[in-house]
């Protein structure tokens, strides 16, 4: 039976998060490592405040941090997988746990996303709401009707995350509710997976022509196509710098896990928001 861990995304983070990993040696050496990149890391993410952890600049390294250790903590509880995803910022420790990234390029990377993510989302604002109980194309088409308002992360057959500019998001979830749906506003600080965030693509792309990154040792499916990264190392760099600005397509990637033998799915990071996805999309 083929098992694949995924990697939790932003949204999940608390504090204390990852406290249970921290006497394994891997999870030592991955906090050593992070702390000298991210002085005080740590200890924001162990035993900081909440608000403060749930700024970007803060949440997306604490994030990746986090997922890896989760993921050494299952691997020796139940064995390593035979694939991995990430959920948007998830997909950079799973690349990292897979080998495409050394550890030393991931903070670097999580570093930059995060930098550049936060600073585009102080300058547009926005929002991020979860649509619940409408079909991915009626809420695209509700979402077109607004300004500057996308679908960006597709969760399960009746549940669409939309990005909004703030002037535009109660007219939205107004319009959403007068459809039959529901209109929840998640825990993030900005519109994240749309145009917004074009600046961190850039300089993702930027960054990436000084990493190595190599063909995943286990498959890794990508956000942006739904697919396993492939064989050119330049496609990878442009998938993986695209991601933070593009759509997450995580009902397409779990049907070609599925469709590729993929029958069991292990949740590495905080929460069980993924682990209900799954559920969602069965």
């Amino acid at each position: 039976m083929k098992k694949a861990f995924l990697f939790a995304g932003q949204g999940a983070q608390k504090v204390g998060m990852a406290r249970e990993t921290a006497d394994l040696k891997e999870v030592k050496e991955l906090f050593d490592a992070a702390e000298k990149k991210f002085p005080g890391l740590i200890e924001l993410m162990l035993d900081g405040e909440q608000e403060l952890l749930n700024r970007t600049v803060n949440t997306q390294p604490a994030m990746f941090v986090a997922d890896l250790a989760y993921a050494y903590k299952a691997e020796k509880e139940s064995g390593a997988p035979q694939a991995v995803c990430g959920f948007s910022v998830g997909e950079i420790p799973a690349l990292v746990y897979a080998g495409a990234l050394s550890l030393s390029s991931g903070l670097d990377i999580i570093g930059l996303r995060a930098s550049l993510m936060d600073k585009a989302s102080q300058k547009h604002g926005g929002k991020m709401i979860a649509v619940i109980g409408l079909d991915a194309e009626t809420v695209e088409r509700t979402a077109a009707a607004h300004k500057d308002c996308w679908a960006v992360n597709y969760n399960a057959p009746s549940q669409t995350v939309v990005a909004v500019c703030n002037e535009s998001a109660d007219a939205l979830i107004a319009a959403v509710k007068e459809k039959g749906g529901r209109a929840l506003p998640l825990k993030v600080s900005g519109a994240f997976h749309c145009p917004y965030m074009a600046p961190a693509t850039d300089g993702l792309s930027e960054l990436m022509k000084n990493v190595k990154f190599k063909l995943p040792e286990i498959p890794v499916y990508a956000n942006l196509t739904a697919l396993r990264y492939g064989e050119s190392e330049q496609e990878r760099k442009d998938t993986l710098a695209r991601q933070a600005s593009s759509p997450v397509r995580f009902t397409e990637t779990l049907k070609n896990m599925k469709a590729d033998g993929i029958c069991e799915f292990v949740e590495v990071g905080p929460g069980n928001v993924l682990t209900g996805l799954v559920a969602k999309n069965a």
